[in-house]
């Protein structure tokens, strides 16, 4: 049950939190959910206005790597819940937290994500998502 606990808080934490590259626009470092929640407004501007030319492709792309950042977030945390297996359950749990914790707070605090989407080129957790 723990182990299964872990695999999902690590796989939300590292899709919130985790920056991926998007080499194909600008060299942006930005989290999983932040592809998300453009190709989700792409393709509904898409779908209300007619897309067509550019429009489709961009939609593909945008919501096809946030797929792929996705399974690379699903795949990382299932190996770290495999190393987790070597701990007792309270302390296995313990550590996650933490983890996510530091992590967390990384993201709010400092600016580690680089983004050509937003008002600023670097920008903390709650720029990325704004």
């Amino acid at each position: 049950m723990h182990r299964r606990r872990i695999r999902r808080l690590g796989f939300f934490a590292l899709v919130l939190l985790f920056p991926w590259p998007l080499p194909f626009l600008g060299g942006a470092f930005v989290p999983s959910i932040r592809f998300w929640i453009l190709g989700g407004a792409a393709a509904s501007v898409g779908l209300t206005e007619g897309a067509s030319g550019a429009g489709l492709p961009l939609i593909g792309l945008l919501l096809g790597w946030a797929s792929i950042t996705t399974g690379f977030c699903w795949l990382a945390a299932f190996a770290l819940a495999r190393l987790a297996d070597a701990l007792p359950d309270r302390r296995a749990l313990l550590v996650t937290y933490s983890a996510i914790t530091c992590g967390l707070i990384w993201a709010l605090l400092f600016q580690p994500y680089r983004t050509p989407f937003g008002r600023a080129l670097h920008g903390g957790l709650l720029q990325v998502l704004s």
